[in-house]
């Protein structure tokens, strides 16, 4: 009996742990869709935004950059969350060596995204 119940609270917080880092997850992908909405808009000054951009994650190379915005409706909303679809394209785009760098706008239903294209 003293296992399982050390089983069972083990459990309780293993599940609030990965509750809180899945929050972390989602706040992070908003605030790089905040980000680039900003940038997208004028909001952030053209000399700042480089930096910007590398403290958030993105290490683009030499050639040209080029910024997108997926549009999801309603009835495609992400089931697991947007931070998960957000992980999800970032890390497919990654595996084949493209830069990256992705948020979400989710009351919009938008995830912007900026990919530095290869120089070839």
């Amino acid at each position: 009996p003293v296992h399982r119940i050390a089983a069972e609270r083990a459990a309780g917080t293993v599940a609030v742990v990965l509750m809180q880092a899945r929050q972390e997850e989602e706040l992070a992908a908003r605030g790089r869709g905040d980000f680039l909405t900003d940038l997208a808009e004028g909001r952030v000054r053209a000399g700042d935004a480089p930096a910007q951009a590398r403290v958030l994650g993105f290490r683009p190379g030499d050639g040209p950059l080029l910024p997108v915005v997926m549009r999801v409706g309603d009835a495609l909303s992400p089931a697991g969350g947007w931070a998960v679809l957000a992980r999800a394209v970032g890390e497919e785009l990654a595996s084949v060596g493209v830069p990256v760098l992705l948020g979400v706008r989710p009351v919009e239903g938008r995830v912007p995204v900026l990919v530095g294209l290869r120089a070839e």
